[in-house]
């Protein structure tokens, strides 16, 4: 089969048409274009179909995937599940992460201690919290525990919890204690502290 014309497919994106005749027979990225060196006249035989097919395939892949990574960076099985909503197949998938792994655009294990540093410090999150934002991002429990340990040791959990619950305090001093305890300790709880962190921090502001 050989290729009659080629057509750019739009003005937004640089996507071509291939055509034999007037079929249309596949339309390819530029990076495909090139790769392959697709001209006029190139005679396709079934093989070469499926290698610029499985080429292709994997660079639109990519493409999609840089598109989440300007926007944030991601964590390997988060970007997977994306790039799964869009309907590539698993292997293209992993095929795309293998490559972004090498090139280091992945990189979950500092992406996890950043995400951490950021929950505390900027969001004044607790640890179950944190575990369970990471745990949906697709991190193993396991590996999560241990950075939480390594980042978030008790003493810096107890300051964030003190710190949160007095600036939460501050908009609960017109209810009655009773209600005040009980809305702190369950804003608290939300947040991610457990009754370790709480209930110290909850007698401290009401003997005061």
């Amino acid at each position: 089969m050989q290729i009659t014309r080629i057509e750019r497919a739009s003005k937004s994106k640089p996507h071509y048409h291939l055509y034999a005749d007037d079929a249309l027979l596949m339309t390819v990225t530029e990076e495909t274009l090139l790769h392959f060196r697709i001209h006029k006249g190139l005679t396709l035989s079934d093989a070469l179909q499926e290698e610029i097919f499985a080429h292709d395939q994997l660079q639109r892949c990519l493409e999609q995937a840089y598109r989440y990574l300007s926007r944030r960076s991601h964590f390997r099985k988060e970007l997977a599940r994306k790039l799964t909503t869009k309907g590539y197949p698993p292997h293209v998938i992993e095929q795309a992460l293998d490559y972004l792994d090498q090139k280091g655009y992945l990189n979950d294990h500092d992406l996890m201690f950043q995400f951490i540093h950021d929950a505390i410090r900027l969001k004044q999150y607790g640890p179950h919290l944190i575990k369970r934002k990471l745990f949906e991002r697709g991190l193993d429990s396991e590996e999560i525990d241990a950075a939480l340990e390594s980042a978030y040791p008790p003493e810096l959990q107890a300051a964030t919890c003190q710190r949160l619950a007095i600036k939460k305090w501050k908009s609960l001093q017109g209810l009655e204690p009773s209600r005040g305890r009980q809305k702190l300790f369950a804003f608290l709880q939300q947040r991610g502290f457990n009754s370790e962190n709480i209930q110290p921090v909850i007698e401290n502001l009401f003997e005061d």
